[in-house]
């Protein structure tokens, strides 16, 4: 099937088709390094799977870096962010503004609250309940902070990945978001492991999975399941009754037992939110696990006997392979046929064995690959809702100015554009993640349908004009966030229409565009008009720039064609 002819079905737009029609088979090649030109095609290929909307300075550096280089600067930048802070102006400003005005009386604008008591007692219950909610907005919005900082960084990325591994939802207080934020990122790009270590007993996990009700008298089996079914192993194939290849029903009742004992504390009135361990609620005995884990019998060791069980599920070769099929689907490709398995992903798994499950070596040989940079691979893939946005903002040079209440209101608005395009970061649809990562046949194309097509579409709109937004439920105008005049003033010719447009979308379409598509687009600035008359009126604006009515029509104009380009089915691949 052609991916582009498809996906313009889907989106009902009446575009001139790409020329170079891909088809669907998974990309050929190997995990032999990439030794072939290093142009921008590879580096902003590299740079959509690995960082949110990369911009042409992003582009530019790589390119200048070359391959490798730009691989280790990615991973060398990718170190825990600085924590979400207090963005809520103390008091109005004497312009009129459109950021929100609240005062946290226990932390200053600008600093952090993650170091203050989860719950807060004001003896104000409506004051209490406001400054939580500033709080969690400040958190979820934490995210787009990130990912629209400027630099070669996956920490973004990969960030998303983990949190879309192990799910997490329904959080309490705003302190919940940050902790288990927080373990993702520490672990983001080393220590797979230690990552599930932590996440099995980090508060959030507890409650959402119904760990901190697992007692010896009631053993509660959720997380025992996912950690299994979705976090290591996997589920495979039924091999027999309760066995599924990688584990069994037996396995999951022992693991249950396992992790007896674990609660909570600081949901109260206290100066800490942690998980605890209740030596009175575990259960003491042996636990037997099956021959899916070498017939291992776990013996009681308290506060320690989870990490141990852990241990022993990482001596199954199905973790590594399991986790490697999920890179390859979040960061190249969701069809994986048996080459695919046998040439690409058993050798990212022995990889990830031999490093004890290190993750970064093994997704550097992935992105350093033949594979990687094949035909096939490269425009495969549709944005999820937080690469549209950040790609329509950052990838245009838009960048926040470090003021807080600027950043963190632009950082909200996103977080709701991608929320309302099915991606609500923190708040899941369910335990196994976004569909577009898992379901078969659609994978990807989860992200676009009819039902969430007109919202990307007026996202289009308003990201690049501005306009009202539904903010919270009120509604808030947005200015134009996209300097569209400044953007073509970086291109070269930018006074030749058909060189400003094939120049512009060279850095936003994962292919160039064909000339059908060029003069498609061009009738967004000159509507039936021949060339010369957007060089005469472009001319004529640089030489008056100050000139209010020449630049509202030149701006007018750009406004129309940017926004045209993201409404393009080509522009929602990457």
């Amino acid at each position: 099937m052609n991916r582009r002819n498809s996906l313009s079905t889907i989106l009902g737009k009446k575009v001139p088709k790409v020329e170079k029609a891909k088809t669907a088979p998974p990309p050929a090649g190997t995990l032999d390094r990439y030794t072939g030109p290093w142009t921008t095609r590879e580096a902003s290929h590299l740079l959509r799977r690995t960082t949110f909307g990369p911009n042409l300075d992003m582009i530019s550096e790589s390119i200048s870096l070359g391959l490798d280089e730009t691989i280790n600067t990615l991973f060398q930048n990718a170190v825990p962010s600085p924590p979400p802070v207090i963005y809520t102006l103390p008091e109005a400003p004497d312009e009129p503004n459109i950021f929100p005005v609240f005062e946290d009386p226990f932390v200053p604008y600008g600093e952090t609250w993650v170091n203050e008591p989860p719950v807060v007692d004001t003896g104000d219950a409506s004051l209490d309940q406001d400054i939580l909610n500033f709080r969690s907005r400040s958190v979820t919005a934490w995210p787009f902070i990130n990912m629209m900082k400027p630099e070669l960084n996956i920490m973004s990325k990969i960030w998303l990945f983990w949190h879309n591994h192990f799910v997490v939802s329904d959080f309490l207080v705003p302190l919940q978001y940050y902790q288990y934020a927080r373990v993702l990122e520490e672990h983001a790009i080393g220590d797979f492991k230690q990552m599930t270590k932590d996440i099995t007993v980090d508060v959030s996990m507890l409650l959402y999975l119904n760990g901190n009700e697992n007692s010896k008298e009631a053993p509660n089996e959720n997380y025992a399941r996912e950690l299994l079914e979705l976090f290591t192993v996997g589920k495979g194939a039924v091999a027999g009754p309760g066995d599924y290849t990688t584990f069994t029903e037996d396995d999951v009742q022992s693991m249950a037992r396992i992790l007896t004992g674990w609660g909570i504390n600081g949901l109260v009135l206290s100066d800490r939110l942690e998980s605890i361990f209740r030596p009175e609620r575990h259960d003491t005995g042996s636990k037997q696990l099956s021959p899916r884990f070498n017939n291992a019998v776990i013996q009681n060791s308290g506060a320690n006997e989870y990490s141990n069980l852990i241990d022993v599920i990482f001596e199954s070769e199905h973790v590594a392979r399991f986790i490697c099929r999920k890179f390859y689907v979040y960061f190249l490709n969701h069809e994986i046929d048996a080459e695919i398995e046998a040439s690409i992903i058993e050798p990212l798994a022995q990889i990830l064995r031999d490093d004890d499950y290190n993750v970064e070596r093994a997704l550097k040989t992935l992105f350093s690959s033949e594979h990687f940079y094949s035909q096939e691979a490269i425009g495969c893939m549709i944005k999820n809702p937080a690469d549209f946005v950040v790609s329509s903002t950052k990838g245009l040079n838009l960048e926040f100015n470090g003021d807080p209440a600027n950043d963190y209101f632009f950082a909200s608005i996103f977080y709701i554009f991608a929320a309302e395009l099915d991606m609500r970061i923190f708040f899941h649809p369910d335990v196994a993640g976004w569909k577009a990562y898992y379901q078969e046949p659609q994978f990807y194309r989860n992200w676009i349908n009819t039902y969430y097509l007109p919202s990307r579409n007026m996202t289009s709109t308003s990201l690049v004009g501005g306009g009202p937004v539904n903010f919270l439920g009120n509604e808030a105008n947005i200015p134009q966030l996209i300097n569209v005049i400044n953007v073509i003033s970086t291109i070269e010719n930018a006074t030749n229409i058909n060189d400003l447009i094939y120049n512009l979308t060279a850095n936003l379409f994962a292919y160039p565009i064909s000339e059908s598509q060029k003069d498609y687009l061009k009738q967004f600035v000159i509507p039936g008009l021949p060339d010369f008359e957007w060089s005469v009126e472009y001319t004529d604006y640089l030489a008056d720039p100050l000139n209010p009515d020449k630049r509202n029509a030149i701006n007018n104009k750009l406004v129309a064609l940017f926004t045209a380009i993201l409404e393009m089915p080509e522009y929602q691949l990457m």
